[in-house]
């Protein structure tokens, strides 16, 4: 009977997560212990997984409330960091979630850090706010990938001097033969710049 009722509670719990019912999900959440909520569905998911594939950041942040560290991985084995930034809707608010909940910013899965995991997952116009956020949790931003290459190396074929731009200010460290790959004359232009301001602010800092 008892166990019976905590599987009903259990599925009523992940449905309610999977169709993103925030009122019915926070009715449900006190009738399951913190065991309960450690166990997996049937497919091997924890419910975390369950929150960040419905793209639901607030449902996350209530469960993430009531799970110790460290924190499972999806199913698949994908962090669930990555597996945040994999979801085409709210993959900010999922991220900042598990960032604000202990989640390791300096992660490295599949040899590459989250920073690099940006690149291959998150929209254009949104990588700038993703790196952002995970630099305000402690992110290495010169932590290269498996092959040796930083993040600056790996967005220099890009072009786009906002992003580059914002990355030299936030510490990128760039040698100056890695600009010697930029073909566009006032992209380069404005890159040397930019290090020039760069290196006369922190010669007025004393650094």
């Amino acid at each position: 009977m008892l166990k019976s009722l905590f599987t009903s509670h259990y599925d009523k719990f992940a449905a309610a997560i999977v169709k993103g019912d925030e009122e019915r999900t926070v009715r449900l959440l006190g009738k399951l212990s913190a065991e309960a909520l450690q166990q997996l569905d049937d497919d091997g998911r924890p419910l975390l997984e369950l929150a960040i594939r419905s793209g639901q950041p607030r449902i996350l942040q209530l469960l993430l409330q009531r799970t110790p560290a460290p924190l499972p991985k999806a199913a698949c084995g994908t962090p669930l960091t990555v597996l945040a930034l994999q979801q085409t809707d709210n993959s900010l608010h999922l991220l900042s979630a598990l960032l604000r909940a202990g989640a390791d910013s300096n992660l490295i899965h599949a040899g590459c850090p989250l920073l690099h995991h940006c690149i291959e997952y998150c929209r254009e116009a949104e990588l700038m706010l993703h790196l952002s956020r995970l630099l305000e949790h402690g992110a290495d931003i010169n932590q290269p990938d498996e092959n040796g290459t930083t993040l600056l190396l790996r967005l220099l074929p890009s072009g786009n001097l906002p992003l580059l731009q914002f990355l030299l200010q936030s510490g990128a460290g760039c040698e100056s033969h890695w600009l010697e790959s930029v073909e566009d004359p006032a992209l380069l232009s404005q890159l040397h710049r930019t290090l020039d301001d760069i290196r006369i602010r922190k010669m007025m800092l004393g650094r």
